[in-house]
């Protein structure tokens, strides 16, 4: 089996079910493990996907995530088997997991990291704290999807239900109020600086900003669902008094 993972979460996932060995390809954003940057790449996620590499992996199967890859999805069903998941809340990332395990006869590791994941999330405790998560800064972009369910479950207040992430009423966000406030860019890595927010001239009376509790999260850790949603979660813990 040849596997052309074109998401860096389902390379993750592969990565822990021990599939490493069937993967042919990978994007240029794959960069964990380490290991996965020496694998042949096709070029970007979304964008600058480089099709004749893919012709030339001679991949058996390929991993698409969500919907941005819907263009590519629909290119790459003419010639090759393609599996995409694209989940949208925590129970989603959970199925994910399984639903690649059991694809490539994983079922039971799957089924163990899941299940350990599970456990992980509920020993973390993030005390009832008022959370805002930041995934985009120009406009200001609250994280959705599986973040609000990740924290839940962490006994967190989160700002928003499980819905996608999106813009948002900054009147609302102040009526909210909260205590701690993470940013989590996307594509950024930890290369954020805090003051950004701080200096926002209509944020100043926000809880966290005038107690400074602003924080950065490699955003690797809470945009990709896979396994190291746990490690984002802990971050967060860390910071929380």
């Amino acid at each position: 089996m040849r596997i052309l993972s074109a998401a860096p979460s389902n390379t993750e996932i592969l990565y822990a079910l021990g599939l490493e060995d069937k993967i042919v390809g990978t994007t240029s954003l794959c960069d964990y493990p380490e290991a996965a940057t020496e694998k042949p790449n096709i070029g970007g996620w979304s964008e600058g996907v480089n099709y004749d590499k893919i012709d030339e992996l001679e991949p058996d199967i390929i991993l698409l995530s969500d919907q941005l890859q819907d263009e590519q999805a629909s290119k790459l069903n003419e010639k090759y088997e393609v599996l995409q998941v694209s989940p949208e809340s925590l129970e989603e990332v959970f199925e994910s997991i399984e639903k690649i395990g059991t694809r490539f006869d994983r079922k039971n590791e799957a089924s163990k990291i899941v299940s350990e994941m599970k456990e992980e999330i509920q020993e973390v405790n993030l005390k009832g704290k008022r959370i805002y998560c930041e995934e985009w800064m120009d406009p200001p972009m609250v994280s959705g999807n599986w973040i609000p369910g990740l924290i839940e479950v962490a006994n967190g207040d989160y700002f928003i239900g499980e819905e996608r992430s999106r813009e948002f009423d900054l009147e609302k966000l102040k009526e909210f109020d909260p205590e701690y406030i993470f940013l989590n860019v996307c594509g950024a890595g930890e290369n954020i600086d805090v003051k950004e927010v701080l200096k926002r001239p209509e944020w100043q009376e926000i809880t966290a900003v005038k107690n400074r509790d602003v924080y950065v999260i490699d955003d690797a850790l809470l945009n990709r669902p896979g396994p190291r949603l746990v490690e984002g979660l802990k971050k967060m813990e860390e910071k929380i008094l």
